[in-house]
């Protein structure tokens, strides 16, 4: 198997690439958390530009990124489920990696990756990102800081069973 730095990283170019990637989610958590297909292409219709993946050399995805962009400061109940493309904040909703990609070092890779993209796309946007939030469970907390997130503490967000904390970079 190739290693993560045989993998091509980008934006997203397809809608059947959100299908490719709706499996890893369904996989990667709990049905009470992971998006739906149509959430998944209600959120790459409304914000291509922050669907970001890595592919192996066969063109199947190994693990992506998905976000929108929201007003509020910190992800919402609401933001899970809309795009408001004047929002200065990106709320990511998904760092999902396939089985076989994963402990290998590409989630890491991959939110390092996102956000030099997310800088690039600052130098040309009509609305320039000034933050990316997201909630992340206790155990994964170690994973968003060391990609350069701030933990804030407990989110008031419910979703699913588990207590979540809200996590941001500031750009």
């Amino acid at each position: 198997m190739a290693g993560i730095d045989d993998l091509e990283y980008r934006i997203l170019r397809r809608t059947s690439e959100v299908h490719e990637a709706w499996p890893i989610e369904a996989a990667g958590y709990p049905s009470d958390e992971a998006a739906s297909l149509d959430g998944m292409l209600y959120r790459y219709r409304n914000a291509p530009h922050l669907f970001f993946g890595a592919f192996t050399s066969s063109g199947s995805i190994a693990g992506y990124v998905m976000s929108t962009q929201s007003a509020p400061p910190l992800v919402t109940h609401d933001s899970m489920s809309t795009h408001d493309p004047q929002g200065t904040v990106v709320c990511v909703h998904s760092v999902c990696v396939a089985p076989e990609w994963q402990r290998k070092g590409l989630a890491t890779r991959l939110l390092k990756l996102y956000v030099e993209s997310i800088r690039e796309y600052n130098k040309e946007a009509e609305v320039r990102i000034t933050r990316l939030a997201l909630l992340s469970h206790k155990y994964l907390l170690s994973l968003y800081e060391g990609a350069g997130f701030t933990t804030i503490g407990v989110s008031s967000v419910e979703h699913g069973s588990e207590n979540w904390y809200d996590c941001v970079l500031d750009l």
